[in-house]
């Protein structure tokens, strides 16, 4: 008898349905499940510098003062651009000791490393070229960057996954048809993620401009975003 029962149950699971805990059949929901990709372009409306003071030394008083002095003359140049105080933040400062080898590979201090870094957001593209130059010539010990970036990404982000759901709806319809079916209600919508293009690695430059010198050309180009949003749909 156990084997018998065994079996029926086996055999109604093959079959699309399950024994509830009442006794009673209850046939096994339906789903296709599909992923959409959809893609929005955008256009950068700023770019990202990062601007820094390095300086190293015997005695760390008279580095500090010459960072110092360095990075606010820095300062006053992006500021004489038209840059905007909420729009220059620190991003990095560090002391470290300088540590040599004597000739018994012993590690020895013999100074410090004074690092100032500065992150510069230039809202005026067009201005993007000459902020940079003007802070190698104001005594930038390196720059890197730009990195052009959007403002408010959401408004694309939100068009990208917009696609990808129309994408996801195009793609079940037609899987749908192929296996003769038909498209019940959406089940679950699970909105997966938005990939922004990888930045391309920043341009480096050191302090080695003259004073007048050109500014440099830049090019914002356009970003491509990629949403990507699974649908599930009960079928029939």
């Amino acid at each position: 008898m156990k084997k018998f029962l065994l079996g029926l149950a086996l055999t109604m699971t093959v079959a699309g349905s399950v024994l509830s805990s009442e006794g009673s059949l209850e046939k096994k929901e339906r789903t296709l499940t599909v992923q959409g990709q959809g893609k929005a372009f955008a256009v950068p409306d700023i770019a990202i510098l990062s601007v820094e003071i390095s300086q190293e030394g015997a005695d760390l008083d008279p580095i500090l003062i010459q960072v110092r002095k360095q990075m606010n003359k820095v300062l006053e140049a992006v500021k004489g651009q038209g840059i905007a105080d909420k729009d220059v933040q620190t991003a990095f400062f560090q002391v470290r000791p300088k540590y040599e080898a004597d000739k018994r590979s012993n590690p020895h201090r013999v100074g410090f490393v004074v690092t100032n870094r500065a992150s510069v957001k230039v809202r005026d593209l067009k201005k993007a070229g000459k902020v940079l130059t003007v802070v190698l010539n104001a005594g930038a010990t390196t720059v890197d960057g730009p990195n052009f970036e959007l403002d408010n990404p959401q408004a694309a982000e939100r068009e990208a996954l917009v696609a990808a759901t129309q994408d996801a709806r195009a793609k079940a319809q037609t899987v749908a048809e192929a296996a003769g079916v038909q498209l019940g209600e959406i089940m679950t919508i699970a909105p997966q993620s938005v990939t922004w293009p990888s930045p391309p690695r920043p341009m480096m430059l050191r302090a080695a401009m003259n004073e007048g010198a050109a500014e440099e050309p830049l090019a914002a180009g356009e970003q491509t975003l990629t949403g990507f949003v699974t649908l599930t749909y009960s079928i029939r």
